[in-house]
């Protein structure tokens, strides 16, 4: 299978999952074309997990490939996970080089990973358009709104029990209380690199385990990945992280997440800091 020929199975997975009456074992079949080089029967399966998101996706009659995901929350349009080049042909991996997409089970990884996917093509938000997003009297409360433009390029500060591990501007909005942006590492950030490195992927594996089995499949590894993620957000908690602005005022977070994905995408510039506020006054 070609990258273009994917795209087309995929551009049609997407109609398909558009209409209203699609449900859980459907089937439907591309025919052979001059997009498809061989007709492809597709099924549909879905899974309602424990926070009430909708995955619906469709896989190869045949093979049991998934080539794209619906993920939509309750009342929402939903968003569109597909199954990156690499994972469908694994020996075009050294030729084709693509992030891959992560699918996970909760609606709050659910919105980052909607992030995620669009931050290598969107643009960095301009201050005008991040006065307007961000209620600045909810981000820090010794600022007032006239303030606020100067401070949408500062630096946010992450520490660890007293130690400095970077610093992030938060340049992406995700939603009125909530930013993102590249995290920027200091010397000491090595020090727990082994950490933030490893709970992605852990994170990742235990809500995937989680998602089969309330779909009723069985997952040999599914007692393995909870004690390997329980352990590492262990270790998160006892690093007490905290973060504040350049003058040194703390920032009240009812989350502060950080993703190191540098070695996943073998890109140094692939950390990412998101900070949700805790906007009880």
């Amino acid at each position: 299978m070609t990258k273009a020929e994917l795209e087309h199975i995929q551009s049609m997975c997407h109609e398909w999952l558009r209409q209203p009456d699609v449900s859980q074992d459907d089937r439907r079949t591309i025919p052979s074309s001059n997009a498809l080089l061989q007709a492809v029967e597709l099924r549909i399966t879905s899974i309602l997990t424990f926070d009430d998101v909708l995955i619906t996706s469709v896989i190869d009659a045949q093979s049991g490939t998934c080539y794209t995901k619906l993920i939509a929350p309750p009342g929402e349009v939903g968003e569109f996970i597909d199954a990156p080049f690499e994972s469908i042909a694994p020996e075009t991996v050294s030729l084709v080089k693509e992030p891959a997409k992560v699918l996970t089970a909760t609606r709050q990884r659910y919105v980052e990973a909607m992030a995620s996917l669009a931050d290598s093509g969107r643009s960095d938000v301009s201050e005008s358009a991040l006065a307007n997003q961000i209620e600045t009297d909810s981000w820090i409360g010794t600022i007032t709104r006239s303030e606020h433009a100067s401070e949408a390029g500062a630096k946010f500060l992450l520490f660890t029990n007293g130690k400095l591990l970077g610093y992030s501007l938060l340049e992406r909005a995700l939603s009125t209380h909530e930013r993102r942006g590249r995290f920027h590492p200091s010397e000491d950030y090595f020090d727990y690199a082994e950490l933030f490195a490893a709970l992605p992927g852990a994170e990742n594996a235990w809500m995937e385990a989680n998602a089969q089995e309330a779909y009723g499949l069985k997952v040999d590894e599914a007692d393995d990945s909870r004690n390997r993620f329980n352990e590492l957000s262990t270790q998160l908690e006892a690093l007490k992280l905290y973060v504040e602005n350049e003058d040194g005022h703390p920032i009240e977070a009812l989350e502060i997440k950080l993703e190191d994905l540098s070695r996943h995408y073998d890109d140094e510039a692939e950390r990412w800091l998101c900070l949700k506020l805790n906007v009880a006054r």
